[in-house]
């Protein structure tokens, strides 16, 4: 049986399962799902699990071929997408994670990274702080660098958000980063007119774009549901990734810290993706914040 710790809020409600990588598995209002729901009978940490929210730790998205080089060391990783041979979304959302607190409707959460673990040589320990309100919910993430020399760093989140049957975004950014080599850009590019999301326009499916200089905000509605979900990234996300697969009834936006591929885009000059480096014993962190607004 999966070991859950339940946050409550007036009519919000928040499940977080320490084990199965950190994730919270339920945010609901009044019954009603902002994130789609994880199944019950789901425990394992590294299968695919399409629903809730997990953390993205110590990079988001791929690495290609899993592999790069950082300040002349050959870095090659275990590869986590079979598919592609890349190595996917870090750490943190495979592993289980230990509870360090919980206080009131907060709950803090750590998970310690040994140099070397599926080829990352970098130790590092990764925190989460969720916290559930009558507005809404709350997650700050953060990595600190344990070890005696740097690391490139990178955080995110990865929420799934369902259908409802009816729903729409908008959210403004600088450029796009096309997918043009399979899943992986080669820099950013113009928002063409059809990616152009400034203003409120009915959800596009079959994405999986990245977004660059984004402005750190971004609402989701669902007409039918009366409900709507503002998203508000701090200063570290500057990147925003749209997953919305035809074929499913559920679509991801993930704020995150850089672009895809980041780590090998920046050894051939490409500018702004968002790549940073984290010294000895440093902490890079953080705050995304959902906000629920409800309509007649």
């Amino acid at each position: 049986m999966l070991e859950t710790i339940t946050l409550t809020a007036g009519e919000m409600t928040a499940t977080v399962a320490p084990s199965l990588g950190g994730r919270i598995t339920r945010f609901a209002r009044a019954g009603v799902d902002l994130f789609t729901p994880v199944d019950d009978d789901a425990t394992d940490p590294s299968g695919a699990i399409s629903g809730g929210c997990y953390p993205l730790v110590p990079w988001s998205n791929r690495i290609r071929d899993s592999r790069f080089t950082f300040e002349g060391t050959r870095v090659n990783l275990t590869p986590t997408e079979a598919a592609s041979g890349s190595a996917i979304h870090g750490h943190g959302n495979r592993r289980a994670w230990t509870v360090a607190g919980v206080a009131g409707e907060s709950v803090r959460l750590t998970y310690n990274h040994a140099a070397g673990a599926e080829g990352w040589p970098y130790p590092y320990q990764a925190e989460q702080t969720i916290h559930l309100s009558e507005e809404g919910l709350s997650m700050t993430l953060a990595c600190t660098n344990t070890g005696d020399t740097r690391m490139p760093v990178g955080l995110g989140l990865h929420p799934y958000f369902p259908t409802h049957g009816d729903v729409g975004w908008w959210f403004a950014a600088g450029n796009a980063w096309p997918p043009v080599e399979g899943k992986f850009p080669t820099g950013a590019t113009g928002i063409p007119e059809r990616l152009n999301f400034s203003e409120p326009k009915p959800a596009v499916m079959g994405l999986d774009q990245g977004f660059g200089g984004w402005d750190g905000s971004a609402h989701l509605i669902w007409p039918k549901a009366g409900l709507g979900l503002s998203i508000t990234g701090g200063a570290n996300l500057e990147h925003l990734i749209v997953y919305s697969p035809e074929d499913r009834d559920y679509f991801c936006v993930e704020p995150v810290s850089h672009a895809i591929d980041a780590v090998n885009l920046v050894m051939k000059d490409v500018e702004g993706t968002g790549f940073r480096v984290l010294d000895p014993k440093h902490r890079f962190a953080a705050t995304v914040r959902f906000t629920v607004n409800l309509f007649n």
